[in-house]
């Protein structure tokens, strides 16, 4: 009955002298036992260890153990507790039970149950609890006394009600992994083994309450413990502070001290790996001087600085993550070719193993490099798991788009990927869900769809039905039990052929050479069929709703890993700071070195915070560590970690994140350049591969399509010429190289279509909208996609922006003709019966749009009282303006067809062909005098749109313009008698502005809603146009600025440099030009011209809002591509332009497109 330490620092030779002295100790001593205790991830490295150093090859009476194997082990000898162990897993799912079932007690979670990783942080709260050896009445002793912290005593309040629930399903029936210890101290008593055992503790940092209770009782039967201890003699001595490296070393001391005292247990003087090995300088860096003044310094004050040139350690900076994997690859083969290591000589560590786990693996993979990544991957992502839980939702959502796509597209449907595409488009298109849509064949077609496409789209749609119409019975039956639910889920897997569908998957990937993936298709299925197992177990013959039973699924398979057995012993090992165990490493690669992995996050969060346990810690109730503590404790795991290889650390960072923002490097980095000064930097940006490194890494490839896709940088590189002669030297990478190198010499050339082809495709006759002609004048490719190759984007059964503008025109529309057939006008409606009509008119709106979409869901309906309040408003504004002036609307919706005999929309370009425009005039006024008819066109938008000369100029907004021209001649063939005047084109923009409340509240409002566009500067009209201008003369009220058009007056009666006005001359020159326009293009799309050259015009591109960017493959990077600029002109000058372009012969040239 004793106790003795082991001392020394990282590197000293602790496990090697206790694992000598155990071998010849129990070579002399064959009837005692020697119990070598370590952390469960050391087991198998301990063992290969202690078989390695062993004269005979072999363990004889020295066992290897974790704290959990000696508990069976001494279960089995003295016959205790045999219940089953709850896993995480399973706990997991029985707290997701108990919470819901216990709703209605918590104070404070009742609403966190269904946040995401709530069960999770409650599962690890419950496991700390059980850790530390914290009863109830202790934690209601803490409810108690945080009377005056309502927060912390209603979490403690729903703590205790959780953790009594628990403890009352598990009763006599299961027992926590955490438990195991507190019943293997019960059974310590009654155990011969432990009696007759000289027992060791190696590899440890610290312990738990529950693990120093079970220390004392090994110690006290035991013949001898032995504990090693990471600790630097010439610090015993220190003060003992909490941010000091060794803090948690000497917090461990002091406890088993402490306990040796209090329990009178002999302890034997420590042995200190200084005085054995008669050196300070541990044995591990006999051949690294470096290294050795690394482990004397890191972490430890006053800094002693290493001022010699030297190899061993090295810090690389990469662009991002990849190029830092390709770092350690590179190095890697170099130590391997050159140097003589072996695999097992390297290791590779990080303070982010999910991020960077899956980077090496694929890294190394491709490269050839063996290699173990000491990390259990969870299961969410597998294909079988998506499988189950797409199924699951399917019937729990009553086969909506979302599931039953997910579904389709995990693989192990059966249904093949094009038929999933053309389900998938009908879906989408038409909106369809529900059970009742899929029992039947589908019926409805949208635009383009044919009959053989129908017919399979059913065919799918029938085989879909039948794959889940077994487990929908079964989960939609309400009195089905949990293992009756388990039972159907199993059964669809089985139906599916799932094992073997999984079966093929790993056989492909074994095939690959993708191993770690092959390994995970292997064991998938036992990981779900253990938790199904686990789940009737548990809660087989209860009856939980679905919704229930698919959240308690959920939180096993999220709690499921995939665990990885190392497949052989030369290899790289890949771990974690804290958990991965090296052993006898050489080179050590310590990558992601950057700020917010190390020091590590500290916005995890928990259920209870660090405030919280630093008020329970003062009231004697210790937990784990503060996220503060766990900082200063993880800076001793980078000590370890850091300290462990013989000859060469790397550490590397990146520059940037994965989402391309800068990132900083960590802290360690400079405390590392402290230490040696003459230690810099190196930029992994540069290209400076040899040809045998590349080669070997398999990456050859991918070397050569990026010098490829940045000649001008890699042009001039040997490595580069010898790798691209190497390849061409290989036949059967010929045909590779030379797409590659007609791919990186690609210029796009504008060849446009023949005359020909652009007859057969367009006709002689252009018939279409303005908008089109706009289109072309944006981009000639996007037209010629649109309207020459008719592409469509997928349709969806969703609401668009244009549906919104639609809703609004159509309303505004059903209200104009419902006011022109009653006795009612824009002056004399009472504002009650224009709001109740205009509420009507937009449900009729509603009702008969795109298959009744505005009732298909809760959002749609509000968006439609939405647009019933803004339609109220614009249509109380349109009747304030239309007071305002003299014009009188004439007509809504005016439908000009290009069958019209109007000269403006039917432009001949030769004597076959022509151009055939139709539109829609959203409102048409007029203003009558006896002998003049001035004439106003207003277009309503439900976005911001704004008149612009220069867009116009471009051709880019030219409709307004259009139509007046084609607004005028109708008038002057319906009144030849008389002078036709264009009043001006406006915008009205469909709008609810917020203002401030007030007694001009409307005036307000009128203001923001005022139109936008141009108008005649002749007095008379703007006189018409908004009343307010009216006075005696030839001139405008002066001072004045109009609520109705874009026009304000100065003192003298005269439209200030603000006003958007133009002359008769100048509008009838811009009608004129718009209509010249129009042909222009229309020459130049019969020519054949399908230029790939969008307009940019500031900060505008025709690419802003292109569906068709994959199509055209515009990029200005490449040779050939560039924008087409357009200038900034200021108005005058747009003036004296489309003067000067109206004097040019007509049709002028369609070289003017580009101007």
């Amino acid at each position: 009955m004793s106790l003795q330490l082991v001392l020394g620092k990282s590197g000293s030779g602790k496990s090697y002298y206790l694992y000598n002295e155990i071998i010849n100790k129990s070579i002399q001593n064959e009837k005692t036992n020697y119990l070598i205790l370590v952390p469960e991830q050391f087991t198998l490295q301990t063992q290969k260890d202690i078989v390695s150093m062993h004269p005979r090859q072999g363990t004889m009476n020295i066992d290897i153990l974790s704290f959990m194997r000696l508990a069976y082990r001494i279960f089995d000898e003295v016959g205790e507790d045999d219940r089953p162990v709850l896993e995480d897993t399973g706990k997991s799912m029985v707290l997701r039970k108990l919470v819901a079932a216990r709703r209605k007690e918590l104070e404070l979670f009742n609403h966190d149950v269904q946040k995401q990783g709530f069960i999770d942080e409650l599962k690890s709260l419950i496991s700390e609890i059980y850790q530390y050896s914290i009863s109830i009445e202790k934690l209601e002793e803490m409810e108690q006394k945080s009377q005056g912290k309502p927060m912390l005593r209603g979490k403690l309040h729903d703590i205790i009600v959780i953790y009594k629930a628990f403890r009352e399903y598990l009763s006599e029936n299961y027992i926590t992994a955490e438990e195991i210890l507190d019943v293997l101290c019960e059974a310590i008593p009654k155990s011969k083994l432990i009696a007759e055992s000289i027992i060791c503790l190696d590899g440890f940092t610290g312990f738990t309450p529950a693990q120093y209770k079970l220390l004392l009782l090994l110690i006290q039967r035991a013949k001898k413990v032995i504990i090693t201890i990471t600790m630097d003699k010439y610090e015993m001595d220190k003060p003992d502070l909490e941010y000091k490296l060794f803090h948690l070393s000497k917090k461990t001391i002091k406890h088993l001290m402490d306990l040796g005292e209090m329990e009178q247990i002999t302890v034997d003087p420590p042995i200190f790996m200084e005085n054995v090995y008669k050196s300070r300088t541990p044995y591990r860096y006999k051949e690294s001087r470096a290294l050795a003044a690394l482990e004397e310094s890191l972490f430890r004050y006053p800094v002693r600085e290493f001022k010699e040139e030297q190899s061993s350690i090295s810090i690389h900076a990469a662009k991002a993550k990849k190029q830092e994997v390709n770092l350690v690859i590179r190095e890697i083969k170099h130590l391997v070719r050159e140097k003589g290591y072996r695999y097992q000589d390297i290791a590779v560590v990080t303070g982010d193993i999910a991020g960077y786990g899956r980077e090496l693996q694929r890294g190394f993979e491709k490269a050839g490099i063996a290699c173990f990544i000491d990390h259990k991957r969870d299961i969410l992502s597998n294909p079988f798991v998506e499988f189950l839980r797409s199924a699951l939702s399917i019937v729990a959502e009553n086969f909506d788009y979302e599931s039953i796509f997910r579904y389709l597209r995990s693989g192990l449907s059966g249904i093949l990927q094009d038929d999933t595409d053309l389900l998938e488009n009908y879906i989408l298109a038409l909106g369809i869900r529900g059970f009742n849509c899929y029992s039947t064949p589908f019926i409805r077609r949208y635009k383009g769809l044919s009959e053989g496409d129908l017919t399979r789209i059913n065919e799918t749609r029938q085989t879909l039905y039948e794959q889940i119409l077994p487990l929908y019975q079964i989960l939609k039956d309400k009195t089905k039990t949990v293992k009756e639910y388990t039972l159907g889920l199993y059964e669809f897997g089985i139906k599916m052929e799932v094992p073997q569908e999984l079966e093929k998957f790993a056989e492909a990937f074994r095939e690959q050479k993708l191993l770690a993936a092959a390994r995970e298709y292997d064991q998938i299925y036992g990981i779900v069929m253990d938790l199904y197992d686990k789940l009737v177990e548990l809660l087989g013959e209860e009856v939980i709703p679905l919704k229930d039973y698919i959240k308690i699924l959920e939180a096993g398979l999220k709690e499921a890993k995939v665990g990885l057995i190392p497949p052989g012993l030369d290899q790289v090992m890949v771990g974690d700071i804290k958990r991965t165990r090296l052993k006898d490493i050489k080179a050590l690669f310590f990558v992601g070195a950057n700020d917010g992995i190390i020091p590590g996050s500290n916005d995890k969060g928990g259920i209870l915070t660090d405030m919280e346990r630093q008020a329970l810690s003062e009231q004697n109730l210790e937990l784990a560590p503060t996220q503060r503590q766990a900082a200063y404790t993880e800076k001793f795991y980078l000590y370890l970690a850091m300290t462990k290889p013989q000859e060469r650390l790397y550490i590397t960072f990146s520059k940037l994140s994965e989402d391309g923002k800068a990132v900083r490097p960590s802290y360690i980095i400079d405390t590392v350049r402290k230490i040696f000064p003459l230690l810099t930097i190196q930029d992994e940006e540069d290209f400076n591969e040899d040809l045998e490194h590349i080669l070997g890494d398999n990456n050859g490839m991918d070397y050569l399509i990026k010098g490829i896709r940045n000649l001008s940088v890699f042009e001039e590189t040997d490595t580069w010429k010898e790798l691209f002669s190497y390849y061409h030297s290989k036949e059967e990478f010929r045909d590779t190289l030379r797409q590659l190198s007609q791919a990186a010499t690609y210029v796009n050339q504008d060849k446009g279509l023949s005359k020909q082809i652009a007859g057969l495709l367009y006709g002689n006759i252009l018939s279409g909208s303005v908008t089109r002609f706009e289109k072309y004048a944006a981009c000639a490719f996007a037209h010629y996609v649109t309207y020459g190759l008719e592409l469509q984007e997928r349709q969806e059964y969703r609401l668009a922006v244009p549906d919104i503008g639609n809703l609004f025109h159509n309303a505004i529309e059903l209200f104009s003709r419902k006011m022109s057939e009653s006795e009612y006008n824009w002056h004399t409606i009472p504002d009650v019966i224009r709001d109740t009509w205009a509420a009507e008119c937009v449900q009729e709106a509603a009702q008969g749009y795109g298959n009744a979409i505005f009732s298909s869901s809760k959002r749609y309906n509000y968006l439609v009282k939405r647009v019933e309040r803004i339609t109220k408003r614009t249509l109380w504004a349109l009747s304030e303006q239309i007071k305002k002036g003299d014009f009188e609307p004439l007509a809504y919706e005016l439908f000009f067809s290009e069958k019209s005999s109007l000269n403006s929309l039917n432009i001949d370009l030769s004597k076959e062909k022509g151009i055939r425009l139709q539109g829609r005039i959203d409102r048409l006024d007029l203003c009558e005098e006896e002998n003049k008819l001035m004439v106003r066109v207003i277009d309503y938008k439900s976005g911001t749109t704004s008149f612009d000369l220069l867009s116009l100029y471009y051709g880019l907004q030219i409709q307004l313009a259009v139509y007046m021209s084609a607004a005028l001649e109708l008038m002057e063939q319906e009144h030849p008698d008389k002078e036709v005047i264009p009043a001006g084109i406006l915008y009205y923009n469909i709008d609810d502005p917020f203002v401030d409340k007030g007694s001009n509240a409307e005036e307000s409002i009128l203001k923001e809603l005022k139109m936008n566009g141009i108008v005649n500067s002749d007095a008379e009209v703007i006189k018409r146009l908004d009343k307010t201008f009216q006075t005696e003369g030839e001139q405008i009220r002066p001072s004045v600025k109009s609520d109705v058009i874009p026009v304000e007056s100065n003192k003298d009666g005269l439209p200030t440099k603000r006003s958007s006005i133009a002359d008769a001359g100048r509008l009838k020159r811009m009608e004129d030009y718009v209509i010249k326009t129009v042909k222009q293009y229309g020459d130049a799309i019969l020519q054949g011209k399908t230029d790939i050259k969008p307009y940019q015009m500031g900060k505008r591109t025709a690419c802003d809002y292109c569906p068709y960017k994959s199509v055209c493959g515009f990029d200005t990077k490449l040779n050939g591509y560039a924008y087409r600029n357009l200038g900034s002109l200021s108005t005058e000058e747009v003036w004296e332009k489309l003067t000067r372009k109206n004097g040019n012969k007509e049709g002028g040239d369609s070289s003017e497109l580009d101007d």
